[in-house]
């Protein structure tokens, strides 16, 4: 009887392992976004930041920008796994467009340029998956990174291995040669800036794994949510590509990472990973430029990327949408209330090697330049983790920055900031963006770029009106100053 007992015991225990098991496999890893859309606050719920000047700027206005490119990029969805505005792409041709009309409208003078990209590579397909319970399983958000330049064409079947945050003392005891290896990564602050890539400079996981011989490299990007990551580019922007590992390095999201990696509880698994990446010689492209006269010859000089990865909303269509805005508002004045004459320059490759920005930062007479402007990011929601939630503020977030200029430039620059309630990081982060031959300044948010939580509805519209104002009112008090002031 003690016997029957303890089996009936056993088999109710094991009844309910087996069902836990299986609903464990079900389980989502953190509610997220953007899955969860109704985490995000409305534009009205944004605190309201009030000053008197410049009342003419239009959130709304901003915000229908942001809308309208993040739909052109929507569109390459149809036609590719690697989406975005590209350049060299129709998406790309058709941003040109969209700016170029808005400006020949506000009665802009347009000059374009073609620049030739030496050297592009594009993923053109790919695939992650594997065998559990005898069934094929695809992880769907599974994305390569700019670290596969030399991956042109990737065939791999390999047995995974999970190595925690992947620091040295994660690798101890675990033989990774020829296997796939799992790593869980976290943001710092970034999609593009992750635990385990290089750039974060915090444990190296993905070259350590690479040195030590694994066959291919798989970041779970810690994130709660079914987000997909780009990860790092294929150009950094100065030109050069970004470094290649020796081992194919993919994203995926948490939630499908987090049950790959409780799969590997229950029985050994395997890998298969096929990638095919196109590389594009002399890639074409344009940028533009756009021109309004003011009193002098000097100028003020505004630059901002039209090229993003996924929608793009924040990096860079804020951006687009912030300087659309301005030149709406000096193309209301009269020239004799411009001081200065106003220069915007539009480049396609921020992500692709910055041809443009080197062409024109050698070719251009920086000596008639007050000031360089760069927008790039210029408003994001404030996210935060939350137990397994990904949640969303009412708060714009803070910004990473630089000023390079004269100690009078650096107090308008903070002080214009603090004024419209633009919130900055406590140290300067950052170098130049688009040339030090000239006085400038930029603000950027650096959170979900590179990522698919890159969407309009985390761009709130009360952030791109704090920061046109605040932008506009450094120009103001730049126009005050001489150049040799601003030097």
């Amino acid at each position: 009887m003690q016997k029957i007992s303890k089996f009936l015991t056993l088999l109710v225990f094991t009844v309910i392992f087996i069902e836990d098991v299986h609903a464990h496999e079900q389980e989502i890893y953190g509610k997220g976004l953007p899955r969860d859309i109704d985490l995000i606050p409305q534009e009205a719920d944004y605190p309201e930041w009030k000053t008197s000047s410049f009342n003419s700027v239009d959130p709304k206005r901003m915000k229908e920008v942001v809308e309208d490119l993040s739909n052109i990029a929507i569109e390459s969805k149809q036609r590719t796994q690697y989406w975005g505005r590209l350049p060299g792409t129709p998406e790309d041709k058709k941003t040109i467009t969209y700016i170029e009309s808005k400006f020949r409208n506000l009665g802009y003078k347009i000059t374009k340029k073609k620049v030739s990209i030496d050297r592009d590579w594009r993923p053109s397909s790919w695939a992650l998956g594997y065998d559990f319970e005898n069934k094929s399983v695809k992880i769907h958000s599974a994305f390569p990174t700019g670290e596969n330049a030399k991956h042109t064409n990737s065939m791999i079947k390999a047995e995974l291995v999970w190595v925690g945050l992947g620091s040295e003392a994660d690798f101890i005891g675990k033989d990774v040669k020829g296997k796939a290896v799992l790593i869980y990564s976290f943001f710092v602050p970034g999609g593009r800036s992750h635990s385990a890539s290089s750039r974060a400079k915090l444990f190296y996981a993905n070259r350590l794994a690479s040195l030590k011989g694994a066959a291919l490299i798989i970041n779970i990007m810690g994130v709660p949510g079914d987000g997909v990551f780009a990860g790092a580019a294929f150009h950094s922007t100065n030109g050069n590509p970004t470094k290649s590992l020796n081992s194919p390095v993919i994203t995926i999201s948490q939630d499908e990472g987090f049950l790959l990696r409780d799969r590997l509880v229950q029985e050994r698994i395997f890998i298969d990973f096929e990638m095919q990446i196109d590389v594009i010689e002399n890639l074409e492209t344009t940028y533009m430029m756009a021109s309004l006269d003011g009193v002098s010859k000097e100028e003020i000089f505004i630059g901002a990327h039209t090229d993003g990865f996924f929608q793009g909303a924040m990096d860079n269509a804020s951006g687009i949408a912030v300087g659309l805005e301005m030149a709406k508002y000096f193309s209301d004045q009269k020239k004799s209330e411009r001081p200065r004459s106003i220069t915007f320059f539009f480049y396609p490759d921020h992500h692709h090697g910055e041809y443009s920005v080197r062409e024109v930062e050698d070719s251009y007479n920086w000596d008639n330049v007050a000031s360089v402007i760069t927008l790039e990011h210029p408003s994001q929601s404030q996210l935060y983790w939350f137990n397994e939630d990904l949640m969303v503020s009412n708060s714009i977030g803070s910004f990473r920055w630089n000023v390079n200029g004269s100690e009078d430039l650096k107090k308008i620059f903070k002080s214009r900031l603090r004024e419209n309630g633009v919130s900055i990081y406590s140290l300067m982060t950052d170098k130049p963006k688009l040339t030090d031959r000239a006085p400038g300044f930029h603000i950027i948010d650096h959170v979900i770029y590179h990522t698919t939580f890159d969407m309009p509805e985390l761009v709130p519209a009360e952030g791109m009106k704090r920061s046109t104002k605040a932008f506009l009112g450094m120009i103001e008090d730049i126009n005050n100053l001489s150049l040799e002031e601003l030097r």
